[in-house]
């Protein structure tokens, strides 16, 4: 498995180094992951509460903003270079962007719940919804891990690499 000290950099990423900031945004997926698997439970137990609310805001933001910003970036800066050099990724990398559009769906269905939450017409979310969101994007980022991230590592240049870092960087100034 490559993680971020296989990339020989920092142990704070930057889109100096993408794949790192990649990986950093994998760790936090899993933490955002791991939170919402705790809600159910948390919600049987204390209700909602202003904590909870806080959290709720906290993978809000991270599933609408930072979530699909990761995706493009891989979609959109790793993805056509690799099919260009590797027309045998083309099938893999196809399921991958799949998982996005997937992941996407599901996220939306929560979402909805979450905000319902937060306006206090809800008091529940549906644990099942959530535990096949987070097992598949948690299945979803081991594969990008153990796959994507070293196939980039081993057939994209230095240069290649920063030019999609400084366009990744630009996605989050100017988000679409």
């Amino acid at each position: 498995m490559l993680r971020l000290n296989d990339l020989g950099q920092s142990a704070a990423p930057s889109f100096d180094a993408p794949l790192e900031m990649l990986l950093a945004c994998h760790d936090k997926v899993r933490h955002f992951c791991v939170l919402l698997d705790k809600l159910p439970g948390y919600l049987a137990e204390h209700g909602v509460t202003p904590a909870l609310g806080n959290s709720i805001d906290g993978i809000l933001r991270y599933f609408d903003l930072a979530g699909p910003a990761h995706h493009a970036d891989e979609e959109d800066e790793l993805f056509p270079l690799l099919r260009q050099r590797l027309p045998d990724t083309l099938t893999p990398l196809s399921r991958l962007a799949a998982d996005h559009v997937l992941l996407d769906q599901r996220w939306k269905v929560l979402r909805q719940q979450l905000v319902a939450l937060q306006a206090g017409t809800a008091e529940r979310v549906n644990a099942e919804a959530i535990h096949t969101f987070t097992a598949h994007y948690r299945m979803h980022a081991q594969l990008e891990e153990d796959w994507l991230f070293p196939l980039v590592a081993a057939n994209l240049s230095d240069e290649e690499l920063r030019h999609a870092g400084q366009r990744m960087a630009a996605r989050r100034q100017h988000p679409v």
